[in-house]
């Protein structure tokens, strides 16, 4: 396989507790080492794979809240994931394509 132009980065965002917070509840837990822009209930970040078949980690660091009455669900954590990159460009009649972005 032909090497990837540029490093691809992976945008993600970890949720927790979706739907007790869709019905007003308030969520279990929190991450820590969040950026300022995220509610105590989310972590993102992003994450640059160096090659083709690299592997790459993130270890993110979860925290239960004190006074958990709800003990027996379980505490659902979601993942949303995507290629960063530049959006979709359309150019003139007769332009050149740019390179193809990787695809997940």
């Amino acid at each position: 396989m032909p090497p990837f132009p540029v490093s691809p980065e992976l945008e993600f965002v970890l949720d927790v507790d979706t739907e007790r917070r869709r019905r007003g509840q308030a969520p279990r837990g929190s991450f820590l080492g969040r950026g300022p822009a995220d509610p105590e209930h989310q972590l993102s970040g992003t994450l640059e794979l160096p090659r083709q078949r690299s592997r790459a980690c993130v270890t993110p660091t979860f925290q239960l809240h004190d006074g958990i009455r709800d003990k027996l669900r379980p505490i659902v954590v979601t993942l949303a994931y995507g290629i960063r990159g530049p959006g979709g460009h359309r150019g003139g009649r007769g332009a050149v394509l740019p390179p193809l972005s990787p695809a997940l």
